[in-house]
């Protein structure tokens, strides 16, 4: 090839991806975190309506802002939507540029998209280890120096599923330079039922800090693309400039408005995640399979050595699961609760699978 391309590309990872899968039916889907539930019947009512207006551009943006600042007693002003909430990262780095600040302060592991996005816009990532597998807010204050620009905290943290309590968030913002940006990263926030979980709207109008949130995970509409960010007006104002336009399409507009209003379905699935982790929990502490409890959607296993070969045998069996070896964890796969038949189609493969 003829094209000269610069060396920091050519250094970005590619993001690992799920195994590839014939997609025919018979699969057990637990390597993405997914809901599987299906998607708010709402939601989908709602997409039917829309398809006759396709021939337009999208201008209901506006509509599902205003949704999410009733319900987080915000302005329309604080809220930004996304093709996912991957975008508002990327437009976080891209609006953040600035001479002499190209830091990116990292938990590791975490979620894999942080650093490949940072380089992409030519931050430095700068890596902070978990303690115990959990994000400590503290520690990363520690790693601040004069050229970091952002930090991201995943909150709970992917791929561990846990996560740090509000007085942990405090104590974090009451060290952090102004001239930070703070990515609190909440795409599993729904899952949580610990009550130290922060509130971290209380924090955006005095502190630089913008929370993400996705309508991928608890509301079931991975497959549209759509999150949103919150923070103080300002910053959402420069986000907004370097943002793309129309860059959430109709349907998944539509879709997330109505997915808000479905409490009925959001019960339904926050109810079916706690029963499914206690079985799978009961059902692996009957092994005697170490497990590490998680306040997500998905939860680590510890099977040893040879994460990869058990991922491969179950995989053999079209049972889905995320090998943790790309983050440096080899001895675990991470599961993502299913619907009944499908954890115990996981615990029955995984019988099978172990050494």
């Amino acid at each position: 090839m003829r094209l000269t391309i610069d060396k920091s590309i050519k250094e970005i990872p590619y993001y690992p991806k799920a195994a590839l899968y014939g997609g025919d039916s018979g699969w057990v889907r637990l390597s993405s975190n997914e809901n599987p539930n299906g998607p708010s019947p709402k939601a989908v009512e709602s997409i039917v309506e829309s398809v006759f207006a396709l021939n337009r551009y999208p201008e209901s943006e506006y509509e599902l802002k205003s949704a999410l600042a009733g319900k987080y007693a915000l302005k329309p002003e604080n809220i930004i939507i996304g093709n996912g909430s991957n975008e508002i990262i990327e437009t976080s780095f891209r609006a953040l540029r600035y001479e002499g600040k190209d830091e990116a302060l990292l938990p590791a592991p975490s979620f894999a998209f942080y650093p490949i996005a940072a380089k992409i816009y030519g931050y430095r990532p700068k890596i902070v280890p978990l303690r115990d597998l959990k994000i400590e807010p503290e520690a990363m204050a520690d790693e601040i120096g004069e050229r970091t620009r952002i930090v991201i905290l995943n909150n709970p943290n992917n791929p561990t599923g846990t996560i740090f309590e509000d007085a942990q968030f405090r104590r974090f913002l009451e060290r952090l330079p102004d001239e930070i940006l703070v990515v609190v990263d909440e795409a599993y926030a729904e899952f949580v039922d610990s009550p130290a979980f922060p509130r971290s709207t209380d924090y955006i109008a005095d502190h630089p800090v913008l929370i993400l949130r996705t309508f991928s995970k608890a509301y079931g509409l991975a497959g549209l693309r759509v999150g949103y960010g919150i923070a103080g007006q300002e910053i959402v104002s420069y986000l907004e400039r370097t943002k793309q336009p129309f860059s959430v399409n109709m349907m998944a507009l539509v879709a997330a408005k109505a997915a808000l209003t479905d409490e009925r379905y959001l019960k339904t699935v926050l109810e079916g995640n706690r029963s499914g982790k206690s079985y799978l929990y009961r059902a692996l502490t009957e092994m005697g399979v170490p497990f590490y409890p998680s306040e997500a959607n998905f939860f680590l296993i510890k099977v040893g050595p040879g994460a990869d070969d058990v991922t491969k045998r179950l995989f053999e069996a079209k049972v889905l699961v995320r090998s943790m070896s790309a983050y440096d964890l080899p001895d675990f796969i991470r599961v993502t609760v299913g619907t009944a038949d499908e954890n115990r189609a996981f615990i029955e493969a995984l019988r099978r699978s172990l050494p």
